[in-house]
């Protein structure tokens, strides 16, 4: 099986001009369409390195610059970057389409890269993201010349004017999309920045919105319901721990919310697996699916799980004995991939449900319902409203 790869790679512009260090990333398959990440300062750092690898691990081959030390002003900032463009063009492993990212002086870069006249360049890159541009008032017409899908992602403090300008000036442009995210200060998605969990939420939602911007664009393309499908078939039909592990990528997580079961990265999850998860289900285990929906990088999946409590089940009933009880719980998963590999797994179901049914919880006076949620779900004919107890009909 093919690998990801790193190297330090040198691009030489075209006409003599002086060569300067990148790091390449590839996918694990080999090739794929092309990225330039642009970073802040225009340089390389391991946290960058490590966010090319991630990107790599979506299908791209990633090319990140190190332009630190040059100028881009004028004719000398055109080769440059023309330089950059034709050196991942011409990668044997680059099939496809390439890409943009820049974020911060990046950013500039970037926009001016996707709006040049160059009929070159216009071809070459597909498509292009830009984080909180520096010298965003200087970009405004450049934004407006562009006649390719692009993404600007503003962070807080922004100049109101400036952006009601920015605004304005690509109203009529229906490849531009512009989106901002209150609260969160210049160099919020930066790898060299530990974000608090209110602006890693403001970074996830960006990439997502990123990535939609470059698979639409540019792939690859995966099944993600059907990468699900497997995983669920290695855990509860064939059992196999290192199967199941071996569709997640090295970094992935599981966290069952209502309990604090799963783990964190391959060797833990190992561990949960095999002697928490896809042994401790009781035999009679079934999911009944109400829905699935498949978005860029998630899916999320809406079923009743059923099982009767003949054995003690970790994940749902960690230390309890089993009861013998029949239970019925609606529950729903969020699968985040990493390309086609799974990222994470967040479950959610009604604990307090769950109790009621093994005769653990008694939910008279209590606004808990047992298995009748699960019925109600499938159904959709139970009475609704019976723990209002002063439900009022409007007149």
């Amino acid at each position: 099986m093919s690998t990801h790869s790193e190297q330090i790679t040198t691009v030489t512009p075209e006409n003599d001009g002086p060569s300067f260090p990148a790091f390449l990333a590839k996918p694990k398959e080999g090739s794929g369409p092309g990225l330039i990440l642009l970073t802040e300062n225009l340089d390389i750092s391991q946290e960058i390195e490590r966010e090319a690898i991630l990107f790599s691990q979506e299908g791209y081959v990633v090319l990140v610059p190190d332009l630190s030390t040059i100028s881009l002003d004028g004719q000398d900032g055109n080769m440059y970057t023309s330089g950059i463009i034709n050196h991942l063009a011409n990668l044997p492993e680059k099939i496809g389409k390439i890409g943009i990212i820049g974020r911060g002086r990046g950013a500039s870069v970037a926009i001016k890269l996707a709006a040049s006249a160059s009929s070159t360049t216009q071809a070459a890159v597909s498509c292009g993201v830009a984080y909180y541009p520096t010298n965003l008032k200087e970009e405004i017409l450049e934004l407006a010349k562009i006649k390719g899908p692009f993404m600007v992602h503003l962070a807080d403090g922004c100049d109101e004017s400036i952006k009601e300008e920015l605004k304005n000036s690509t109203s009529q442009n229906n490849l531009i999309s512009i989106f901002e995210y209150p609260g969160v200060d210049y160099g919020f998605a930066s790898p060299n920045v530990q974000a608090p969990p209110e602006v890693q939420t403001a970074v996830n939602t960006a990439y997502t919105r990123s990535l939609r911007l470059l698979k639409k664009i540019m792939g690859p393309y995966y099944d993600l319901s059907a990468l699900w499908d497997k995983h669920i078939e290695y855990e509860f039909l064939a059992k196999d721990t290192q199967k199941t592990v071996e569709t997640m990528v090295e970094d992935a997580y599981v966290n069952h919310i209502p309990t604090m079961t799963g783990g964190v990265g391959r060797e833990h999850l190992e561990q949960f697996y095999h002697n928490h998860f896809i042994h401790s289900n009781p035999t009679d285990t079934r999911m009944i699916p109400i829905s699935r929906t498949i978005g860029i990088d998630r899916v999320v999946d809406e079923m009743v799980v059923c099982f009767t409590h003949t054995q003690e089940v970790d994940w749902i009933l960690p230390g309890i004995p089993p009861t013998n009880k029949y239970v019925q719980i609606p529950l729903v998963v969020i699968i985040h991939f990493r390309g086609d590999k799974l990222c994470s797994e967040h479950i959610y179901w009604d604990q307090a449900s769950v109790l009621v049914q093994i005769g653990l919880l008694n939910k008279e006076g209590l606004p808990v319902t047992g298995g009748e949620q699960a019925e109600n779900l499938l159904s959709k004919n139970l009475k609704n409203n019976e723990l209002l107890k002063k439900f009022k009909k409007t007149e």
